[in-house]
């Protein structure tokens, strides 16, 4: 093999190791990104408590319920920030800890899990507890 093909070689095996190693990060990293366009949501112009339980659904929120309460099935509470984005986490009295994460346009996702990681329960749009998951793990909650 002369010098030319042997350089092609070594650069076509590091343009795929390059590669490999790119697609494998992103995928639980912990950072969730959203692009400026699926951040757009409006605050919500009426507090009410949100029930964990209507965050099931496929339809996409209207608005971000900023500054509102978080209600879980046990009557668990959450204050959620006066600010849009970010997410946040709780560990109550009882044997359970609790967390949400604002996913933009995917609206709020929500969830419980006993304190060993047992148990866990999930709340949200389908497609932003797929976000979630990518981004922090399927036991985010745990976190």
């Amino acid at each position: 093999m002369n010098a030319r093909a042997f350089g092609i070689c070594g650069l076509v095996i590091a343009a795929v190791l390059a590669l490999t190693s790119c697609s494998q990060r992103g995928a639980d990293d912990g950072y969730l990104t959203l692009t400026a366009g699926e951040a757009t949501l409006p605050a919500c112009t009426t507090a009410a408590p949100v029930l964990v339980e209507t965050l099931n659904t496929e339809q996409l929120p209207s608005c971000d319920p900023i500054g509102q309460t978080l209600v879980f099935p046990d009557g668990e509470q959450i204050q959620l920030p006066e600010q849009q984005g970010g997410g946040g986490s709780s560990n109550s009295e009882s044997d359970y800890r609790y967390a949400y994460q604002s996913v933009g346009n995917w609206g709020l996702v929500a969830a419980r899990a006993k304190t060993d990681c047992s148990a866990v329960q999930e709340w949200g749009n389908p497609e932003a507890l797929r976000r979630v998951h990518e981004a922090f793990g399927k036991k985010w909650v745990c976190h």
